[in-house]
């Protein structure tokens, strides 16, 4: 019988994943993170609803207080990005630092063989050991899991990969889990509105600037770069006579620029901070599907690997708002190759140098 820390959210999917693993046989450590005062996921009511599933299972149950860690890890480079420009995706980075890498270190000293989650994404193999798709479409989570470190794979276990959502449910209300019909959580966990509110309550205020067109010119001014991202049509002012949309944000100048919705389309971009979970080499092309955003479908595209955890994507069909700061997620057939964040974007499709 194997040792196995299961991560509980306080959810549906992280209690059928342990009511699963225990109905296997493993020996069971359920254990939360305390990451937000104010959080859609780990806070009061759902570390109380995660204690209640372990006193039913009766395995035993421990709280971690991450809070600290959560805010210098997460929410700071949360808010640097959007002083930078940027449009982060926190998630990613949550899974990387604190959800695998943290919390194997923990299962460690707790004399764990295994970490497991209620992701809906599937572990192939053991040597090597791959991350694959989950099996319902829709609640696949593989894109979130592009960071975390290759070496970990071995010792993941994901029992929900190979169920749909509603299979999930049943189970749940079949072994009368007090969470069968608990609502899932929606975004980033630590922003209960609008992103600009959150920035604002955290003391964040933008500097004013100007918004310009396609040739420099200035159209418009802002209250700051933080309140953009690219892609976005409201708060760009009237005066002109097609709608404008924004194609890039300069912190650096503190400056906006707009253009015509056809500017948007990109098919070249770069990324940094690569992590690959397969064997890859500098200077190697690879056929992959690729997806920009977590939603966003897969499109196909030829990725070239750098130096440095750097590579560049070059996509066979032309993307609307390639967003630096978002995930660039790789993919070879059902595998999850890797990625990393979006640095920039090239010339626009279909447009001539500027």
């Amino acid at each position: 019988m194997s040792r196995v820390v299961v991560a509980l959210s306080g959810g549906v999917d992280s209690a059928v994943a342990a009511a699963l693993l225990q109905e296997a046989g493993h020996d069971l450590i359920g254990v939360t993170m305390r990451l937000w005062p104010k959080s859609r996921c780990c806070d009061e009511k759902d570390i109380e609803d995660a204690a209640e599933l372990c006193t039913l299972l009766g395995i035993p149950y421990q709280v971690l207080d991450y809070r600290e860690r959560f805010r210098r890890e997460i929410v700071d480079p949360f808010i640097a990005a959007y002083q930078e420009g940027r449009t982060p995706n926190p998630c990613t980075r949550c899974n990387q630092v604190l959800k695998f890498s943290a919390l194997w270190q923990e299962a460690q000293v707790l004399g764990a063989d295994s970490l497991a989650t209620g992701h809906y994404v599937r572990r192939s193999g053991s040597a090597p050991a791959q991350l694959w798709r989950g099996v319902d479409e829709r609640k696949d989570q593989s894109y979130f899991l592009y960071a975390i470190e290759r070496e970990l794979l071995p010792r993941l276990l994901f029992p929900l990969g190979a169920l749909r959502k509603e299979e999930v449910r049943a189970i749940a209300k079949a072994r009368g889990l007090p969470v069968a019909g608990k609502q899932e959580s929606q975004d980033v966990c630590f922003i209960a509105g609008d992103y600009r509110s959150f920035l604002r309550e955290q003391g964040v205020s933008g500097r004013p600037g100007n918004i310009v067109n396609l040739y420099g010119e200035t159209v418009g001014t802002h209250d700051g770069v933080i309140n953009f991202t690219v892609g976005q049509r409201r708060g760009i002012g009237g005066g002109s006579a097609m709608p404008l949309y924004v194609l890039a944000v300069d912190a650096k100048r503190d400056q906006v620029r707009v253009g015509p919705a056809e500017y948007l389309y990109q098919d070249q971009l770069r990324i940094h901070d690569c992590n690959w979970l397969g064997e890859l080499s500098p200077g190697r092309e690879e056929r992959v599907t690729v997806k920009l955003r977590y939603a966003a479908p897969p499109v196909s595209a030829t990725l070239r690997l750098g130096q440095g955890g750097e590579a560049s994507l070059h996509l066979d069909t032309a993307q609307r708002a390639i967003t630096p700061g978002q995930a660039a997620v790789c993919y070879q057939k059902e595998c999850l190759l890797g990625g990393g964040i979006i640095s920039e974007f090239g010339i626009p499709a279909g447009s001539a140098a500027e």
